[in-house]
C-alpha cells in the first residue's frame, strides 16, 4: 500500500510597510447652476452640493514653500465650477463622470469618492443625488 506524503506549506501575504493614508476632502461645496432633465429644472438655477474625498499617493510629501507639492482643493473647486458653467448637464451622473476626468489629471490621486446632491430637486426629500467611487485603475481601465 502506497503512503501519501503531503507537505503543508504556509502562504504569507506581503505586509504593507506603511499604514499612512492621506485624504484630501471637500465638504459641502455648493454651486448654483442649471442642471436637470425636466423642463422645470432648466428654467432656474438650483443648488448642487459636492462632497469629495481623494486618496493621495503617500510618497508625495508637502513642501511648505511649494503649493504644487500638495493636491490643491481650491484648484479642484475651480474645475468643478468651470464644468458646470461650460456645459449644461441633464444628469448628476454625467457631471460626476466629467468630474473624475478633471480630478484624475493629477497623477498623485489614487482614488476618488464623489457625492453630488440636489437638495431642492424633490419635494419632501432632504436631498437626492449620486455617489460614485473610482480608483485610478478603474478610471484608466474604462
Amino acid at each position: 500500500m502506497k503512503k501519501n506524503n503531503f507537505k503543508i506549506i504556509e502562504l504569507k501575504t506581503k505586509k504593507n510597510k506603511s499604514l499612512i493614508k492621506r485624504t484630501v476632502f471637500i465638504k459641502d461645496f455648493i454651486i448654483e447652476e442649471i442642471i436637470g432633465f425636466y423642463k422645470h429644472e432648466k428654467e432656474k438655477k438650483q443648488k448642487i452640493i459636492f462632497n469629495i474625498a481623494l486618496d493621495i499617493d503617500q510618497n508625495s510629501l508637502p513642501n511648505e514653500k511649494d503649493i504644487k507639492s500638495i493636491v490643491d482643493y481650491e484648484k479642484i473647486t475651480n474645475k468643478l465650477e468651470n464644468l458646470t458653467k461650460s456645459k449644461k448637464y441633464n444628469f448628476l451622473e454625467s457631471l460626476a463622470e466629467d468630474s473624475f476626468e478633471e480630478i484624475f489629471r493629477d497623477k498623485r490621486i489614487n482614488s476618488i469618492k464623489i457625492k453630488i446632491e440636489k437638495p431642492d430637486a424633490i419635494k419632501n426629500a432632504n436631498s437626492v443625488g449620486v455617489e460614485v467611487f473610482k480608483t485610478r485603475k478603474d478610471y484608466e481601465g474604462s
